[in-house]
């Protein structure tokens, strides 16, 4: 498993849980194999997860923003929208 560009820790991202965790793809979809690779994705408590899967848009921006804003760090913008599509910025 690759390494999140978010986080060092197992644990979740929002709460600081380290219990049993889902591993959420920030950018999913067709882009999910590309979250892997370059490691845009975190650790989330289960019903944090399901919540944001289901309906919460809110906490799904931020993520996207945020990771995009690591990614930029040791990458350009232009390659982040070359891979993932578009900017969140």
């Amino acid at each position: 498993m690759g390494k999140s560009i978010m986080q060092e820790d197992r644990e979740c991202f929002i709460s600081g849980y380290t219990g049993a965790l889902d591993k959420h793809h920030i950018y999913a979809g067709s882009c999910r194999s590309a979250s892997e690779k370059y490691g845009c994705w975190v650790w989330l408590r289960h019903d944090i997860h399901m919540d944001l899967h289901d309906r919460n848009k809110t906490l799904d921006n931020i993520l996207r923003r945020t990771c995009q804003e690591r990614f930029e760090e040791t990458h350009s913008r232009e390659m982040f929208m070359e891979i993932f599509g578009k900017s969140y910025l």
